[in-house]
This record gives structure tokens, sequence and C-alpha cells, in this order.
């Protein structure tokens, strides 16, 4: 469902997951990322008392919820469309992108939303669908046995596509990094970059808990001390603290071999001759 919220605060969250709870009932499973209408006292005692289970997106991993970000993504192309070329408000708008959306049919399970949720096209008009099928009892199958079947037919096209970006996705990947409990690590979160030499990296932050799938959970160590925070194995690069003189002196105290090249040519008429010389230097 596509709202227009007022303001982002928790207040207004909650008006909206009210009016979609009323229409489908409580959801089972909440997922949400850490944005901090969802992490709010009022937000979070509301979840609780409806006894749903809440999924935190850890940052930087959008592809953890695709679904919904592609989602997003359309509904963005289409707003921009009316706001800019067709000079609408956008607000005004929501209703019509929705129905768009409900009634087209989607790639990879070659059905409507609104099809798979009641059985029917929201372009037929409920009262004169009603009546035909009064008119027309018992020539046509059930209309729950048809939901039933298109939902098992999307179900199955889900699966079959979940496992083809699966493998196009972790075809060219590596093993991630593994990680300690009290391990010091910074974070590359681009999302926070301020400018072309900024290399996006935030920290350091010391490794608190492991977590599924080469997740983790850190604390903060400097600014906001305490601060907690969730990151992927790939976006997380160990420290080895600073580069002080303390920890230089066993680096420059170790024998170091330095190689240097020399490379004599001489040319003899049409010839050129080329040699190498190695000359190894032990510093200590």
């Amino acid at each position: 469902m596509l709202y227009a919220i007022h303001r982002q605060d928790a207040g207004e969250l909650v008006r909206i997951l009210t009016n979609a709870i009323s229409l489908f009932g409580v959801p089972r499973l909440l997922v949400k990322d850490r944005g901090r209408m969802f992490e709010s006292s009022i937000f979070t005692k509301f979840i609780s008392e409806l006894g749903c289970s809440v999924h935190y997106i850890t940052p930087e991993m959008h592809h953890s919820n695709g679904q919904i970000e592609r989602y997003v993504r359309t509904v963005l192309n289409m707003i921009r469309i009316e706001a800019n070329h067709k000079m609408a408000s956008w607000s005004d708008q929501l209703w019509r992108l929705q129905l768009i959306l409900n009634i087209t049919k989607q790639k990879t399970t070659q059905t409507s939303a609104l099809n798979l949720l009641v059985s029917t096209e929201a372009t037929t008009p409920l009262i004169r669908l009603l009546v035909r099928d009064v008119a027309m009892e018992g020539s046509l199958c059930n209309r729950e046995g048809w939901r039933a079947i298109r939902r098992a037919r999307a179900n199955e096209l889900l699966e079959k596509n979940r496992e083809c970006q699966n493998n196009y996705v972790n075809r060219n990947r590596c093993a991630p990094r593994i990680f300690k409990v009290n391990d010091l690590v910074f974070v590359i979160k681009y999302s926070q970059s301020t400018g072309k030499l900024d290399p996006g990296m935030r920290g350091p932050y010391k490794v608190t808990r492991i977590l599924p799938s080469g997740r983790y959970e850190l604390k903060l160590l400097s600014g906001s001390y305490g601060k907690t925070t969730q990151a992927a194995a790939e976006y997380m690069v160990q420290w080895h603290g600073e580069w002080c003189p303390e920890t230089c002196a066993p680096f420059f105290a170790s024998k170091l071999t330095v190689t240097i090249l020399y490379v004599h040519v001489c040319i003899l008429g049409s010839h050129k001759i080329t040699s190498y010389t190695h000359i190894k230097l032990a510093v200590h």
C-alpha cells in the first residue's frame, strides 16, 4: 500500500501502519531498516503489543531486502514521471499508481498482485463482477480454487527466480572474512561519504557478537561512544591499531632487504644489448 505521510515521525508511522493492519490484519513478520522512526520507543512498543516478529536489515546490505528495493525504485520512477513531466502533485496521484501496480502482470509470477490476493482484477467493477458470478453460477470453477492454483504456481516461479538470482550473485563471490569477538574493525559506509577523497570508512568498532549469515554486532569506540550497529563481513576491515612510534619500532628494527635493479643498455650497430645487475643491501 502506498501512503503519503505528512511528516517523518513515529506517530505518523503508527497511523499509517494502523490503516494497513485494519485492511489486511496483523503481519506475522515486519522487515524494516534502522531508521530513526522504526527504532523509536513509540513504534517498538506498538509493534510489541501487536505480537509480530521484527527483522532488521543490515546497513549497506540493500539486496537483503531486494524485492522491496525494486518495488520502491519502480514507484519512484512513476512518481518522477507524474511530477516532472505531467506537472501533477505526486501525493494526489498515489491512488492511480497503486491501481496500476495492483493490476499489472508481474514478470516473474505472470499474474497481477490483486489477482493473487482476491482472485479478481480491479479493471472490472466489483458489482458487475458479483452479478456475473451469480448469473454464471455452476458454469465456472470455484474462485477460491483458482486463487489457490495461481498462488501455488506463483510460489514455484518465485522460488525458481530466487535460485537463479542467487546463482548469478554468488557466481564470483569469495568467502567472507571471519572475525572474532573483541576484534577491532572499520566499517565501509559509502552512504556516509562526504566527497571523492572520503573512503567512507567509519570506526573503529569492536565486535561484540557474531550473528548468522556473516553478520556482526559492533560497538563504536570513538565519537558517539557505545553506539551499536550491525555490519556484514564484506564491508568490514580489520584495524591493527594506530601507526605510532611504539608500533613502528619493531618494524624498523627488523632486517630489511632492498633490491636495486640497474639496467645497462648498449647499442652496437643495429643491435641493442641490455644487461641487468641486481644488488641486495641489508639494512639494519
